[in-house]
């Protein structure tokens, strides 16, 4: 399930209605450096990222209880925790998340993103393809850009090239093909399997031969009936789900038991920390998209009790992530981003709440050709509107494609016909190069 450009909750096209044993989304291969994406003087900007771990912090988290705090402000502005120095001289973060300061040499943090979008289902519209909210389109999320953009590389592995933890941005007008392959529970959970990898129960392999059979004289009937995208997407399904079912590669990339115990309590024995664990066993394995999404931080009320629970959590995971990739050789070449729709207000409010803030907050990065122990823009005194450097969206998700190797500004074909352009009115934030 997943919030529709249109403010409704849109249900994923159901995999399961023709065979009854699952299939997937695009597959998914990494792709070479020598893909490259333009600035906007022309410039070329070397295309490092082969992949993409999108964190997404459901409900918005707060800017000063994190990436951003204000010592110097007011109680009700500055909140409960302190500020603590980082491993970079000057630069600081809350008390929040020790660990994460002192990761800070591998970050770098956008302080001044902004935008008007101050409702949750804009917002995350917003955030997650580029294009404000529009009543009437439903513009494809990264993830499925991705997964469209590397369709050749994916027909060569048994593996999604788009992958959403529990769920992620679908299609939109790309179609129902390119939706996330949607990994829901907790991984941490010792009963937790990915269902459309393994065989059902009682299934073997000449089983499965038979019934694709079937399928296919299934669905040359399907086809006569059933709209062009809704057929495409089925075939895809299908063709694929048998491609996953037989890849011992995809068994082993969502089989968490093949960590040591040292690793995967490093994570963090917890939901959030397992679902990371496994974004990174995703694109080590060749998942050039996967996004993480965590529900949990619309905090109108008695923020700071949730906040002191919760952070340490997030603290963890995202530290042992970056950290992990680095030490296995592959940060340079994974792009981590971390955010939310939007921030919380600066002041506490009656209720020891924080509310929705779009005016400024802040945006992670790591990995993935940027430069790390840097601060891009700063927001005011109190954290309230961009100071110097302000950060669209449209710049970051510009940012985020070409730093993937994908051109931004490319116009992509919709189910109804038209092209329509990847990202409009963005540009490559160029600090986040050194």
């Amino acid at each position: 399930m997943w919030h529709g450009n249109d403010g409704r909750l849109v249900r994923r096209f159901s995999r399961r209605g023709c065979l009854q044993i699952g299939a997937l989304g695009a597959l998914g291969l990494t792709w070479p450096d020598a893909l490259r994406g333009a600035s906007e003087d022309g410039s070329v900007i070397p295309a490092k990222a082969r992949s993409s771990i999108f964190v997404f912090l459901g409900g918005g988290q707060s800017h000063h209880d994190t990436l951003d705090p204000k010592p110097d402000a007011p109680a009700e502005i500055r909140g409960e925790f302190s500020a603590i120095e980082t491993t970079v001289p000057g630069i600081h973060f809350a008390s929040s998340v020790p660990l994460l300061a002192a990761q800070m040499k591998r970050l770098a943090v956008l302080r001044a993103v902004s935008h008007r979008d101050g409702a949750h289902e804009p917002g995350v519209a917003y955030l997650n393809t580029g294009y404000s909210f529009r009543p009437g389109h439903n513009f494809p999320g990264i993830g499925a850009v991705v997964g469209f953009e590397r369709q050749e590389q994916s027909r060569l592995t048994g593996l999604p090239a788009n992958v959403g933890i529990p769920d992620g941005r679908g299609g939109g007008h790309l179609g129902p093909s390119f939706n996330p392959f949607s990994v829901p529970g907790d991984p941490n959970d010792p009963k937790f399997r990915v269902q459309d990898v393994n065989l059902p129960e009682g299934f073997s392999l000449p089983r499965l031969q038979r019934r694709r059979q079937l399928a296919e004289r299934i669905n040359a009937d399907f086809r006569e009936t059933h709209v062009a995208d809704v057929r495409t997407a089925v075939d895809r399904f299908t063709v694929q789900a048998y491609d996953m079912i037989t890849s011992p590669q995809a068994q082993a990339a969502f089989d968490l038991s093949q960590e040591s115990d040292q690793t995967r309590d490093r994570f963090g024995r917890t939901q959030f920390g397992q679902r990371l664990l496994l974004a990174r066993r995703l694109v080590e394995a060749g998942v050039p998209f996967v996004s993480e999404t965590d529900y949990e931080w619309d905090d109108h009320a008695d923020i700071f009790p949730k906040l002191k629970q919760r952070l340490p959590v997030v603290d963890r995971g995202l530290s042992a992530l970056i950290e992990d990739l680095d030490e296995r050789g592959l940060l340079s070449s994974t792009l981590v981003v971390v955010l939310g729709e939007f921030g919380r207000t600066p002041k506490v409010n009656a209720l020891r709440g924080r509310d929705h803030w779009p005016n400024a907050f802040s945006v992670l990065l790591a990995g993935g050709g940027v430069k790390g122990g840097l601060i891009v823009g700063a927001s005011d005194e109190q954290g309230a509107y961009p100071k110097e450097r302000p950060v669209t969206p449209e710049e970051l998700i510009h940012s985020i494609y070409a730093l993937l190797g994908i051109d931004p500004t490319k116009f992509l074909p919709s189910t109804s016909g038209r092209e329509i352009q990847i990202v409009r009115d963005g540009k490559f934030i160029a600090e986040l190069l050194g």
